[in-house]
């Protein structure tokens, strides 16, 4: 893990470094174990006056692979769901029951799964299994994901390196916040 943050930290100074993130947000949204935030720091605080275009090219470019995420579970699921119900009826009824009562929830999952540190892979496949509505799960993974890269990005551009210290201890307690607000405002 430090060897790769090195490395992401030497890339920031090259020319051409910001792509190197960008596909980090892209695959990070489909595959990639590690989440944006820990490369979004070292690019803003090597690149401070161009933190807000970081945060919005990170923000596309994790809806990008956010929607191929998406497609991959729309059109996964199929094939899975055919094969559970030819070998195994009885979890296919209970994993169709399960996608259609958290269907009417979908919002709240692309929104917590953008914001929270919860994987936004996991509510991207999840999204498309449920055959979420796709402009709408565009939408949201903009507002969700675009709120967490922002934010992130502009404290550590106003506290620089104060917010390596506030983000790893405070982003856990700020995202429960967030989910509090928003599970009370759906289910209020």
């Amino acid at each position: 893990m430090k060897a790769l943050y090195e490395l992401i930290l030497l890339k920031c100074n090259q020319k051409k470094n910001k792509y190197y993130l960008y596909l980090i947000s892209f695959f990070e949204s489909i595959i990639f174990p590690l989440p944006t935030d820990i490369f979004i720091i070292p690019f803003v605080l090597a690149n401070k006056k161009n933190y807000l275009h970081i945060a919005l090219m990170t923000t596309i470019f994790s809806v990008l692979g956010g929607c191929f995420s998406f497609f991959i579970g729309l059109l996964l699921w199929d094939q899975a769901n055919l094969f559970f119900l030819e070998y195994y009826p009885s979890i296919s009824a209970k994993l169709n029951s399960f996608i259609l009562q958290f269907k009417e929830y979908g919002i709240a999952l692309i929104l917590i799964g953008g914001f929270s540190p919860f994987p936004f892979k996991v509510t991207c496949f999840a999204s498309g299994i449920m055959s979420l509505n796709f402009a709408l799960f565009i939408l949201l993974s903009f507002i969700s994901r675009g709120l967490r890269f922002f934010l992130v990005c502009y404290l550590f551009y106003k506290f620089q390196e104060k917010a390596n210290e506030l983000i790893p201890k405070y982003i856990g307690t700020l995202s429960l916040i967030f989910i509090v607000i928003l599970l009370l405002y759906f289910f209020l």
